[in-house]
């Protein structure tokens, strides 16, 4: 037993460790990273860019370079100082990685928004935290005129409700100035040598501490909260995620798809690569499966990052595709089951990796290339170098190894503290720095975490415990199931049951006896559903997530309870 509590306190880390190559990132500030990357690698591609009108552009660093430096200088003559809130209002679009890297070199924070969020949500999100400016494309432009109509009128700075913090709109997709809405391409071209002066002076004022980036959770609870990274958590993640890569194509350059949300953490991963070891990232505005699979071939990716319901679309192809290029694939959000792994292994490469990570700590754990396929399945692999994870109960007490707990995190990713919020943040963060992550998960001998789900999503009945994903993962991938919720409902002794909501595939027909069938032969008796639901679709959150509490409100309108 004392081996294994020593074992459960060890920092458990990747095998690799900061190379003499990446040690001189160490210290330093986003902006920096990239400056010292392009720097070294001035012609080498740094973005391919498939817009949704199929002209593809292909942008080398020193062109970028040229791009980010013009935005940092406008935005300095802009008037913007350091420590000022940047908002980002876009989907996949290669003027993100512009915006977000001249923002961060002239000294201001990030705000990464959702781009799909109706006019008053938005405008709670960038009141929230105060932007000053806030970059958009034409989408975005129909909710900011519903917030603020007379804002093609106005002057810059402005001050007009409901956003009385922010002085200006930049629009990527427009080439002229309209009010307070300018111009991306005008803000970059308007720089000049006094701005990079400046910008030379305020590189020395910025400090690995200072906050980066502000990213934005779910807001299911109703209250959004806004999580604040410094540029030390970002380039440590940073270069944690670019030695897997490094490892992977050892001398050769890599190229990495990225077809995730912007918003997200989860383009760091692919960000990463790019930033430190000079690999180039593709970006594609749609992400349908077919899309994916074709820019995957075309540029020849060795690695992306996939949704859970892209693994599943990919794994029902019946047609024959060659991926020699792919070396890795990253999958966040579920784990996926070994029948569907297995299919995707044929498709895409074997080196297929769950991941585990959250807004307030980026990407958390990952798989060395070793693991077996049966420990990728079960687990979401080993810390990083970065990052130290234990496992507690509810006295916040270390629980042995191969046991149930809460899933703790420290170390320079975890977040500063939400914005404008002590006591959200004092909640979740110890005065030693341990993140309580609300996820239930188990650390196994050899250092793996296995994850449940979220600590609040339990099923408690009677004297068991019940986690939904126990019971979901038998399911996901099925050829007749398309979605599938476990919740808990209450019966009439007032005792939870499971309810399994259940969306079928188009055109399936599949019975509630088919599906207890299935199982009965996988599940304990004390976990197999009392009730079976089918439904049309089941209602999700701003992040693309099954809203559970909203998923069982809809199963006990449907039982009558």
């Amino acid at each position: 037993m004392a081996a294994q509590l020593l074992a459960a306190t060890t920092k458990l880390t990747y095998s690799y460790c900061h190379t003499p190559c990446q040690r001189r990132f160490c210290g330093k500030t986003i902006g920096q990273v990239f400056d010292m990357t392009s720097d070294r690698y001035p012609e080498r591609e740094a973005i391919t860019y498939y817009p949704k009108n199929g002209d593809v552009k292909r942008i080398n660093f020193r062109e970028l370079r040229h791009q980010v430096d013009g935005f940092a200088r406008g935005l300095i003559k802009l008037g913007l100082q350091k420590g000022e809130r940047l908002g980002i209002v876009l989907g996949r679009r290669y003027e993100y990685i512009v915006a977000y890297l001249g923002a961060v070199r002239a000294g201001l924070v990030v705000v990464r928004h959702f781009p799909f969020l109706k006019a008053g949500q938005l405008g709670q999100q960038i009141n929230k935290v105060g932007c000053s400016a806030v970059v958009i494309d034409n989408d975005a432009v129909v909710s900011i005129l519903e917030l603020v109509p007379e804002v093609e009128k106005a002057s810059v700075p402005c001050c007009l409700q409901p956003l009385p913090s922010v002085r200006c709109f930049i629009n990527i997709d427009s080439m002229e100035e309209r009010g307070a809405c300018l111009s991306l391409s005008g803000i970059i071209g308007s720089a000049d040598v006094k701005g990079g002066t400046e910008l030379q002076s305020l590189e020395k004022e910025i400090q690995p501490d200072d906050p980066a980036v502000i990213f934005f959770t779910s807001g299911s609870t109703g209250t959004w909260k806004a999580v604040v990274h410094s540029h030390h958590a970002l380039v440590e993640s940073f270069l944690s995620l670019s030695e897997i890569h490094a490892h992977l194509n050892e001398e050769n350059t890599g190229c990495h798809l990225c077809v995730v949300n912007m918003y997200s953490v989860v383009p760091e991963a692919l960000l990463a690569p790019m930033l430190t070891i000079g690999d180039r990232l593709v970006l594609t505005e749609s992400v349908d499966v077919q899309t994916v699979l074709y820019t995957l071939q075309k540029e020849r990716c060795t690695s992306t990052v996939l949704s859970p319901s892209h693994v599943f679309e990919i794994s029902n192809l019946t047609e024959k595709r060659h991926f020699s290029s792919l070396k890795l694939v990253l999958i966040g959000g579920n784990i996926v089951p070994k029948p569907v792994f297995d299919k995707i292994k044929k498709v895409l490469t074997p080196n297929i990796q769950n991941t585990f990570g959250m807004t307030e700590a980026l990407l958390v754990t990952s798989h060395v290339p070793t693991d077996p396929v049966d420990g990728r399945v079960q687990t979401v692999g080993r810390p990083f170098p970065h990052a130290e994870i234990k496992v507690v109960d509810d006295n916040f007490k270390i629980v042995p190894v191969n046991t149930e707990g809460e899933i703790c995190i420290r170390g320079p990713n975890v977040f500063i503290h939400y914005h404008d919020d002590e006591e959200k943040t004092s909640a979740a963060k110890t005065p030693t720095g341990w993140f309580k992550t609300g996820d239930v998960g188990v650390m196994l001998d050899d250092g793996r975490i296995r994850h449940l789900g979220r600590k609040d999503d339990c099923i408690k009945k009677n004297a068991f415990k019940i986690y939904p994903i126990e019971i979901e993962r038998h399911l996901v991938g099925h050829s007749k199931v398309q979605l599938c919720q476990a919740v808990a409902i209450p019966d009439e002794k007032f005792v939870n049951e499971v309810c399994l909501c259940v969306v079928l595939r188009p055109g399936v027909v599949c019975t509630e006896e088919e599906i207890m069938g299935i199982l009965k032969e996988k599940l304990d008796k004390f976990q197999i559903p009392k009730h079976i639901l089918f439904f049309d679709s089941l209602p999700t959150t701003q992040t693309g997530k099954i809203a559970r509490k909203k998923v069982a409100e809809m199963a006990a309108e449907k039982l009558e309870i």
